[in-house]
């Protein structure tokens, strides 16, 4: 095959991500998409660099730190990037152990005192980053088409559809993939957010085994994150009242500064979970899809790298 036109299914994170590699590469790319951004799933997470419901094991800490460097590099060397460098750190009510994904981060160290809330004895943190989806989606929006990529709105029943025309089609439609290509193993995690009005907190803090949990607080550049919820199999795009009394109360147990908040929004999304993240080619006759979905609460923290597994594979079918 010749070095040609690409189309990319999906207009989330891991679409432009890997539309963006592939047009830096040389290939010509289009991305087709049922939504665009604002109105992706991706929009509406947090996005603070963390490994979170998303696997295999062995493979997510080098996703992961690939991700992390890339945006250290490349991204924040742009403008208006809408991302920001932050302490990261997670509690714990007992001493635990290093995380599984401790190797996917140079900056990993055990939790100062001064960032352990009260009833907490133990702890680690990192040097990481939040990509406020507010600013960065239009970013990589940006980013795609100042490298010469077109966006085109258009949902996709068949995936013969889109193979008609296109040799190579990078599939990244996430929970669209168990419609598209039947596949049931891909499974939504509800999660819900509250977006509030900034008040001094600088660092982003999770609980995810803790009395509290799930918790998280995430300061982006305008607004302060809390969350949340992964309640997997629940289809529901609506605000849950209990839920946002609920993340509104642990993150009050926390900390002392959130019993008091002016609430901006409360926004729902469903990550695309799966077991193992699918990053493979698939073959239909003299053509090939190459599947990059399932990455759970990960998409931000393993973007580009998951996107740098893509070109790889892109590379290899087109140099034979």
């Amino acid at each position: 095959m010749a070095k040609s036109s690409i189309l990319v299914l999906g207009a989330g994170v891991s679409g432009l991500s890997t539309g963006i590699l592939l047009l830096k590469n040389g290939f010509k790319v289009t991305i087709w998409a049922k939504d665009l951004p604002p109105f992706t799933t991706s929009n509406k997470a947090a996005a603070v660099w963390y490994p979170f419901i998303c696997g295999p094991l062995e493979k997510v800490p080098n996703w992961a730190k690939k991700s992390l460097e890339f945006f250290q590099k490349e991204v924040l060397k742009d403008i208006d990037h809408g991302c920001k460098t932050t302490i990261v750190t997670e509690f714990f009510t007992d001493k635990k152990e290093d995380p599984w994904w401790k190797a996917g981060v140079k900056s990993f160290r055990r939790i100062s005192k001064k960032r352990l809330a009260k009833d907490y004895i133990d702890g680690y943190e990192i040097d990481g980053l939040v990509m406020d989806t507010d600013h960065y989606m239009d970013y990589l929006v940006r980013k795609f088409k100042k490298l010469g990529g077109k966006i085109i709105k258009k949902e996709v029943k068949n995936i013969k559809e889109a193979l008609e025309k296109n040799k190579i089609v990078i599939n990244c439609t996430g929970l669209g993939s168990r419609e598209l290509f039947n596949d049931k193993s891909v499974y939504p995690v509800r999660g819900q957010i509250v977006k509030i009005k900034p008040n001094g907190f600088d660092y982003s803090v999770f609980e995810e085994e803790g009395p509290n949990s799930l918790a998280y607080i995430i300061p982006r550049l305008n607004d302060i994150v809390l969350g949340g919820t992964a309640q997997k199999n629940d289809w529901n795009l609506k605000e849950d009242p209990k839920d946002t009394k609920e993340i509104l109360k642990k993150c009050a147990a926390i900390f002392p500064h959130f019993k008091n908040v002016e609430i901006m929004e409360v926004k729902v999304g469903l990550r695309p979970a799966r077991e193992k993240i699918r990053i493979e080619p698939e073959k239909y006759d003299d053509k090939v899809v190459i599947h990059n979905y399932g990455h759970g609460g990960a998409g931000v923290t393993l973007s580009w790298g998951c996107a740098m597994d893509v070109l790889n594979i892109v590379q290899r079918i087109t140099t034979v």
